[in-house]
């Protein structure tokens, strides 16, 4: 006979936090009658049963049904099992039966169940980390380890409450593993408490911890137990678990692990690497590869989809979603639609969409500000499949677990692999009457960035590269790992993964290439020691050592000798054997640690300083002194100056004999890459940034090291290289070519700042600037101009130095955030001044400073212009415009273009705003050739002498300089924006002359890996070859010099002979 029980919970509450255990779960029961003794049991356990409640014992006892009933009663005591009953219920509860055999657990479950007990039996300290891909049944490796393991009382760790809740409810079943009969019904399920809220009473949190068996929480909710409060929490633990645990190096997790340094602790993630880095503490234990979990059907197939869209790449990635959705329910598919959007304003944006497509599918929205009713309302609905169609900016949370979930709609890819492998692991999980996971992808070229690039090319198999990246960047941090672990006797509370050494070293030169690093120890004064005695040494591969030294001093301030201050100073060192160069690494940076040096490579070694040191500013293009100290031998009291700012030419000037530098900052271009590198007289060399690691660190050394023995470097020549800012008072006495938003401008979002001018409003990069006036005197006069309308401004210098002002009515500026105020364009021009680009290769900064090279200018070389037949081109038509004049320049450069070189996309660009008219990109081996063609009208029907033809367009050349910044990217992103731009602008005209937004995408995606390489292009037909003139070569080489020291590209002249 069978009969069926609900479920029968015992519940606690402690201070608003209940713990609960299910003492018995709903299901089928067997009836037994055991010679007159009436039992019923299942897989989960077996009971007592009577017949009447009057024979009921005081324990709980089911009374089974009468004859015309299914369902037993439950009489007596529904107290809860203590903690230590349930403990003991699972000895020998679950057995070790290889993976494939009935009752077992799946491959993934039985390899992480074996390793990590391996592990903790091994008796290594070291937190351990389990790697499993989502749908290979992390969750329930937990609980197989919970019981295989009988752990006290153990603390579950989790990202949101959302996953808070679920985890405890599947430890409250013991999820499947009695179902499914892989542990026995004799153990008993936890008691499972969910801290919700804060403790404020030591004694409460004894008690409510005292009552459990397993405690899931937050690391936020825990840490609000205050001081004494949570230590007595976390110290009642025996084990500790975290789940989800690339979140793990964060503060508020770190903490919480930490606090278990003396415990076993397990870490469980599908993905154990992170895009800024940082690692996850502890050792892999158990790795179960993505490749095998696909193979076994663990994690199903996915149809990947890019979508391109010129004009509403939204409207048509919708479209198909839903219309795959349809296809799938009407196969007979029981699929459910998520839409991911990048910001609230957006999902709401896209829910109206949605809505306007698919009404009957009831599309929902769902993110922050939506409150907890409406947001579990949505969940329900989804359950229910009331609603099929569910639009979310984070994934309704980590944790939330919907098979049904088989469509995504990515509208905003993620741009790092770890959230997008969270995020894609929702559609890939396997059940009954599911068919296969499709994603569909907006094409948007910041969606591009590593580690995405492969994954979100058109042409993209997912299925394998998943596996690949994922793995990839599994084994890269496990790389780091085991680098880490290569070095021996590191101090115990410091690791290697945390070192981010200042980009700064001392080098000394050795006679022979061996070293002596543990001969460092032995040099600490009274007042130091090398904490825990302790020196990490690398491998044979890697003549790498650090340590750590604790000072002691008394405070500065007066107070009683028994106060002192403690100051660590990592020291790292690192020996090039083949140059015989020992760099060394202090973050005191006051020493030149010469009994180090002596100590590890001999008496005989010499200290690389002097002039020797500002070597290292050696072979950069448009240097530019920041900082620079001065010393005096002969006036005793100003025997030092530092000179910044605008006392900096002081500083660098050093006519008179008796004065030196003693140390020099500057900033400047490598190879047309933007750096900054500092020598001193000392011995020191260092740039302001930050190395992410030990490698890095000593990369750098490497690169400054080969500079620093190089004796062909002239320093004389570098210093008269030397571009000396200069202040001014007045407006300089040459012409302005061009004006130029801040480079920040171009970062992130195009509409990250908006202009507004007579109610039309345009973002902040498809606006241009006109120079008005070319004359070298009086106020700089310019224009901001859009298809729209043009506003007159003006600069100029007053006692509180470079004002801009509007010469008729101001625009307005707006900023993106959802704080964002207008503010006058007026306001914002002088906090966020342009660079002023001016004749002679000269230009005035963001700080109204003039920036002119020391060289001797020199005209452009004729010879190198080059005449073109423009037989059939009226040379006062500059722009082909959407039509495609036949007539203009622009039409014909693109022609000419056309027939004589090779691109993967040529594009039209002309407009305010505009990078050039017209855009070359081709991919050539490791390099991406970008050509920025930049045409102007003659202002004569003829061609001539004419310098006011070249103002504008070498102004251009000069302004485009920029784009060569960050591999190009930001001018590729660019380029898409005003290609969507130009289209809706037009009607649907495209501006694409050879390839199109595919091509584009396919140039990003590679952009990282190759080596910008730029071609700049004037094209003025009225410029006439043979008669130019000194004044309008001096032009041109000064925008020569200026494009081919920031963008180390070639420049090219195209006129009329």
């Amino acid at each position: 006979m069978n009969v069926s029980t609900q479920p029968v919970w015992a519940e606690e509450r402690f201070d608003r936090n209940k713990v609960r255990q299910l003492l018995v779960p709903q299901g089928l029961l067997e009836v037994v009658d055991d010679d007159g003794l009436l039992r019923i049991s299942n897989v989960y356990g077996n009971w007592p049963a009577v017949r009447t409640a009057a024979e009921a014992a005081d324990g709980l006892t089911a009374v089974l049904p009468s004859r015309s009933g299914r369902e037993v009663r439950w009489q007596g005591s529904r107290a809860a099992h203590t903690p230590q009953a349930v403990v003991e219920s699972y000895r020998e509860a679950i057995g070790f039966r290889p993976y494939g055999e009935p009752h077992s657990l799946r491959r993934p479950q039985i390899g992480a169940l074996h390793a990590v007990m391996g592990h903790w039996a091994s008796g290594l300290a070291d937190p351990g980390i389990v790697v499993m891909p989502t749908g290979t049944g992390k969750t329930e490796t937990m609980l197989a380890l919970l019981v295989a393991a009988r752990m006290e009382r153990l603390l579950v760790l989790v990202p949101s409450a959302a996953l808070r809740d679920q985890i405890a409810g599947k430890f409250e079943t013991l999820g499947i593993l009695q179902q499914e009969q892989i542990v026995t019904p004799a153990a008993l399920r936890p008691r499972v408490g969910r801290l919700e809220h804060g403790f404020k009473d030591p004694e409460e949190a004894d008690r409510f911890v005292a009552a459990c068996n397993i405690v899931v929480a937050t690391p936020q909710i825990l840490n609000r137990s205050v001081g004494n409060v949570r230590m007595a929490l976390l110290s009642s633990f025996s084990h500790l678990i975290v789940d989800e645990a690339h979140h793990s190096p964060a503060d508020t997790w770190a903490r919480v692990i930490d606090d278990f340094s003396d415990r076993p602790v397990l870490l469980f993630t599908a993905t154990p690497f992170r895009e800024d880095g940082r690692r996850l503490p502890g050792r892999t234990v158990f790795r179960f590869p993505l490749r095998e979990a696909q193979r076994l059907e663990y994690f199903r197939r996915i149809n990947y989809r890019a979508v391109f869209g010129v004009e509403d790449v939204d409207r048509e990635l919708a479209e198909l979603a839903v219309g795959q959705l349809r296809a799938d329910l009407e196969a007979g598919h029981d699929h459910l639609l998520m839409a991911r959007a990048e910001s609230i304003p957006k999902a709401e944006e896209l829910g109206l969409l949605y809505q306007e497509l698919a009404a009957d599918l009831n599309p929902t929205v769902v993110h922050q500000n939506v409150g907890v009713t409406r947001r579990k309302a949505a969940v329900t609905a989804l359950q229910t499949r009331e609603c099929r169609i569910i639009i979310c900016v984070d994934m309704l949370g980590e944790g939330f677990d919907e098979p049904a979930l088989k469509i995504a709609a990515m509208h905003a890819a993620r741009k790092s692999l770890s959230p997008m492998i969270q995020f894609v692991g929702r559609f890939t999980r396997a059940a009954d009457g599911l068919g296969e996971a499709t994603v569909f992808v907006a094409q948007e070229p910041g969606a591009g960035a590593s580690p995405l690039r492969r994954l979100l090319r058109e042409d993209a198999d997912w299925n394998h590269l998943l596996r690949d990246l994922t793995d990839r960047a599994t084994l890269a941090a496990e790389e780091t790992t085991a680098f880490d672990t290569t070095f021996t006797g590191a101090p115990e509370d410091v690791a290697v993964s945390v070192l981010e050494p200042k980009m700064s070293a001392i080098a000394y030169r050795a006679t022979t290439a061996e070293w002596r690093p543990e001969a460092a120890l032995t040099l600490c004064k009274d007042n130091e020691r090398v904490l825990d005695d302790a020196m990490a040494l690398g491998g044979e591969d890697s003549p790498v050592a650090w340590y750590v030294i604790e000072r002691r001093a008394p405070v500065r301030w007066g107070a009683p000798q028994e106060l002192e201050q403690v100051v660590y100073e990592l020291i790292v060192l690192y020996f090039d054997t083949t140059r015989r160069l020992l760099y060394i690494h202090g973050s005191e940076k006051s020493s030149t640690y010469k009994d180090l040096a002596e100590a590890v490579l001999g008496e005989d070694c010499e200290l690389i300083n002097g002039k020797r040191t500002f070597r290292v500013l050696a072979r950069l293009d448009r240097l530019v002194p920041t900082n620079v100290g001065l010393k005096d031998a002969r006036d005793y009291f100003t025997r030092f100056s530092l000179h910044v700012g605008s006392d900096v030419s002081q500083g660098f000037t050093t006519a008179q004999e008796h004065k030196s530098q003693t140390h020099i900052a500057a900033s400047g271009f490598d190879d047309g890459d933007s750096v900054s590198i500092s020598a001193a007289h000392s011995g020191r060399f260092w740039s302001p940034t930050t190395a992410p690691s030990l490698k890095a660190w000593t990369d750098w050394c490497d690169q400054q090291g080969t500079k620093l023995l190089d004796s062909t470097i002239n320093l004389e020549q570098v210093f008269d290289g030397f571009i000396i800012p200069e202040d001014i008072t007045a407006r300089p006495p040459y012409a302005l070519l061009g004006v130029e938003w801040p480079w920040q401008v171009y970062l992130g979002s195009r509409d990250r700042y908006t202009l507004t001018y007579d109610n039309v409003r345009y973002a902040l990069t498809d606006v241009d600037f006109e120079v008005d006036d070319y004359s070298p005197t009086g106020p700089f006069l310019f224009s901001l101009t859009t298809p729209a309308w043009r506003v007159a401004y003006q600069a100029d210098y007053d006692t509180k130095g470079l004002i801009y002002r509007p010469r008729e009515q101001d625009a307005v500026i707006v900023g993106s955030g959802p704080a964002a105020e207008p503010q006058p364009l007026e306001e914002w021009l002088n906090a966020h001044r342009p660079d002023l680009f001016l004749e002679g290769d000269r230009l005035i900064d963001d700080e109204g400073k003039l920036i002119a090279p020391r060289y001797t200018r020199r005209p452009y070389d004729p010879s190198l212009l080059t005449p073109l037949d423009w037989r059939g081109v009226d040379l006062s038509k500059e722009s082909q415009k959407p039509e495609r004049r036949a007539d203009s320049i622009q039409y014909y450069m693109s022609a000419h273009l056309q027939a004589t070189g090779s691109f993967g996309v040529l594009l039209d660009d002309d407009g305010p705003g505009e990078a050039a008219d017209l855009v070359g990109l081709r991919v050539d081996g490791r390099y991406l050739d970008v050509t920025l063609v930049h045409c102007k009208y003659s202002s004569k029907p003829t061609p001539g002498t004419r310098l006011k033809d070249l103002y504008e367009v070498c102004g251009q050349a000069m302004r485009g300089a920029k784009w060569r910044r960050q591999n190009a990217l930001p001018l590729l992103d660019h380029l898409h924006g005003r290609a969507v731009q130009y289209a809706r602008r037009t009607g649907g005209i495209s501006p694409y002359e050879v390839g199109g937004p595919k091509d584009l995408f396919a140039i990003r995606d590679r952009a990282r890996l190759l080596r910008p390489r730029f071609h700049t292009i004037i094209a003025q037909p009225g410029l006439q070859a043979r008669k130019a003139t000194d004044e309008q070569l001096l032009l041109l080489a000064g925008a020569e010099k200026f494009v081919r020291d920031t963008r180390a590209g070639d420049f090219t002249v195209f006129c009329s002979r």
